[in-house]
């Protein structure tokens, strides 16, 4: 949420550090029906398509930007518009376009930890995307539920929206009385379009209040029927921040994130035509134990043999601490080994 209002509401053109492609996808769902141009800096002509979206206020996805920035980008990242007579210019390369204030340029890097230099970190937004354990362990409780328990998600969606509709609806009210009250000359109770409003208005809100207090109990039901499922949502953020990890000892191992949700979807999917269960408890049990596998056998597939005993290691690590049953100061000793303050006495 933060991240979106930035992006939206922020005076620079965001630059978002996007690994796990997150960001991509929430600009082009969002820019769709703008008609949004994904462009990239090898494209030959980049620079021409940039002009014509100047010129015609079509949001642009710049993506996969590296470390060192296009200086021909600079006008655009400065926001270096001019006035000539009644018209906005911006001068592109050698051509000064006009300047439509309804363009959106959005720039993406798929490098997980960047160094950008203070020039373009003043002329940029830099915003982290990086997916976080707790963001991916929601986004994979709604994957499970939507394929255990897909009413649930149905309800909880459908909720969402309505409860966003009715304080939109509520906002709105508010405003027609006030705009009233503003334009009005005569008196409150002799101004009837202002009684017969208030009247209205006082009867549709309370039917919003109701219909939000319903929406909380119905809600409250929804989730509760979903955190049954948390575990295993829980399980799978911990094993893909498993594969993450890997990076650190060989810069080859990289994982992407819609390859692993693949695997995950694989894993309810195959877990539930093999072994069947008649209640939750037994079936997040299963469900866990299915993917911990399906991720072993597939990461081994690409690690070297002397990496693979590790990777079972951190995995079993990963695992026991989430579920508390690893002696933090036991393994942080056989991790570090142990402190010598008196080596003379030693």
């Amino acid at each position: 949420v933060e991240n979106g209002v930035l992006v939206n509401r922020g005076q620079r053109w965001p630059l978002m550090i996007d690994p796990q492609n997150q960001a991509n996808k929430w600009i082009k769902n969002m820019e769709k029906s703008r008609g949004l141009k994904v462009l990239d800096l090898k494209m030959p002509d980049f620079l021409r398509s940039i002009e014509h979206a100047v010129q015609l206020g079509t949001p642009i996805l710049m993506q996969d930007v590296l470390e060192e920035m296009d200086p021909s980008l600079d006008p655009i990242l400065s926001k270096a518009v001019m006035k000539q007579g009644s018209r906005l210019v911006m001068k592109i390369g050698d051509n000064t376009v006009d300047y439509n204030e309804n363009f959106r340029f959005y720039l993406t890097t798929k490098l997980a930890n960047p160094h950008y230099s203070p020039e373009v970190c003043t002329k940029a937004l830099v915003i982290n995307f990086a997916v976080r354990e707790d963001g991916l362990e929601d986004q994979l409780l709604k994957i499970v539920v939507r394929k255990e328990k897909a009413e649930l998600e149905e309800q909880k969606d459908e909720l969402v929206l309505n409860t966003a509709a009715a304080k939109k609806k509520t906002k709105e009210l508010e405003d027609e009385i006030l705009k009233i009250l503003a334009n009005s000359d005569e008196t409150l109770l002799e101004d009837v379009n202002l009684v017969t409003t208030l009247k209205t208005s006082k009867e549709t809100s309370i039917a919003i209040q109701k219909q939000l207090k319903d929406a909380e109990v119905t809600e409250e039901k929804i989730n509760v029927a979903r955190e049954a499922y948390r575990p295993c949502a829980k399980r799978a953020a911990i094993l893909f921040f498993v594969l993450s990890d890997l990076g650190s000892i060989d810069t080859m191992y990289q994982f992407s994130l819609d390859s692993y949700v693949t695997l995950f979807t694989l894993s309810i999917n195959k877990s539930s035509e093999n072994i069947r269960t008649d209640s939750v408890q037994n079936r997040v049990k299963t469900l866990n134990d299915w993917h911990t596998l399906a991720v072993y056998n597939n990461t081994c597939r690409g690690l070297f043999e002397k990496h693979k005993l590790l990777f079972s290691f951190h995995m079993c690590a990963r695992i026991l601490q989430a579920k508390g049953e690893l002696n933090t100061d036991e393994y942080c000793f056989l991790l570090k080994g142990g402190q010598v303050f008196d080596k003379e006495a030693q």
